[in-house]
């Protein structure tokens, strides 16, 4: 029995994939890729161990399908660096996956009645180009101001997941984009802030892509000085999550589990079929939008979808009526070029 134990062992680390950036590794779009390109494709790529990883934050959902290896040589170039995925340690927001953990650890955490805030500086209070630590103690002095006035009223402390911007290259004053739950009344969280009077304060409001336009907007790619690697969160936020699987029934609870991979070339060919294919798979889920993305080293693909959870919304939007605060929707505050605090806005 021993020996036989042994031997499940070496099959089972023999089977193990290696973790790699597929989305770096599969960056071309099909989207505008000749019909018969597309076959020779096929004819060229290989059958290979497909994995389909869920990714469930608050209400949003996502599928990213891509080819999995054992060895990193069978790797696209683009893509053999080692990631490992919902890590905190990806702190670096030059990173899209850092960029991409924050958005979802947003929408797993905040939702509508939270606030977001941009905390501006004045002239006299101004931190020194380049001094990202004096930029970060301002943030966190004013963190604890935010938790005294939250103890006094027998609040706990504050949930909230902050970004520090600056570029001095492209004239891009210091200021901080806050979300932070919305327990405390938002004149008071105003108030904590004392470097300046023109701030930006209001109450989330997601629409059918969550937070992420909002999220987006708060870690959008840019040049960063060297020492700001960091975005900054409260202990205690949930993560969202991640399950990777090899296999789904045709629908949900019907028929027999087939490998991800006999759903691929069907799904690359027609893509109008992936909304079907996961309607099935995800009854319980809204499809939002998808793409189909290639590498020709290999002529394997990499899916990604988004979907969100299905509502009764005529309930819900009554619900939320009756119990509206009379600051909802409201932003109050100087300073514009900053998009709405639901999900639809744009850096």
């Amino acid at each position: 029995m021993e020996k036989k134990g042994q031997e499940r062992k070496r099959k089972k680390r023999g089977m193990q994939f290696i973790p790699y950036d597929y989305e770096a590794a599969y960056n071309k779009s099909i989207e505008f890729m000749h019909e018969w390109i597309l076959e020779n494709m096929f004819s060229h790529g290989r059958k290979m161990v497909y994995a389909l990883k869920e990714i469930t934050a608050g209400e949003q959902f996502e599928i990213e399908i891509y080819p999995q290896f054992r060895k990193m040589d069978d790797v696209p170039k683009e893509g053999q660096r080692i990631v490992k995925d919902n890590s905190k340690a990806q702190k670096n927001l030059n990173d899209k996956n850092a960029r991409k953990y924050v958005e979802r650890l947003i929408n797993q955490n905040f939702g509508d009645r939270d606030i977001w805030l941009t905390l501006t500086y004045d002239d006299e209070h101004l931190p020194p180009d380049g001094d990202i630590d004096a930029a970060i103690k301002n943030m966190q002095n004013y963190i604890r101001r935010v938790n005294y006035q939250r103890k006094k009223r027998g609040l706990p402390n504050a949930k909230y997941v902050y970004v520090t911007e600056y570029n001095e290259d492209a004239e891009i004053r210091w200021h901080h984009h806050i979300v932070m739950d919305g327990a405390l009344d938002m004149d008071v969280v105003e108030g904590c802030w004392n470097q300046s009077s023109r701030n930006e304060v209001r109450r989330l409001q997601k629409d059918e892509n969550g937070l992420s336009g909002m999220s987006r907007y708060m870690v959008k790619e840019k040049k960063r000085i060297k020492s700001e690697k960091r975005w900054n969160s409260s202990q205690g936020l949930q993560d969202p999550n991640i399950k990777v699987v090899h296999s789904k029934q045709p629908e949900k609870g019907k028929g027999s589990y087939k490998p991800i991979g006999k759903y691929v070339d069907g799904m690359v060919k027609n893509q109008d079929s992936i909304r079907e294919v996961l309607a099935g798979w995800y009854p319980e889920f809204d499809f939002t939008d998808a793409g189909v993305y290639y590498n020709d080293f290999n002529f394997m693909f990499y899916i990604h979808a988004r979907m969100r959870r299905k509502k009764d919304n005529e309930k819900e939007t009554e619900g939320k009526k009756a119990k509206a605060h009379p600051d909802d929707g409201s932003a109050r505050g100087g300073g514009g070029g900053h998009p709405h605090a639901n999900g639809s806005g744009q850096g």
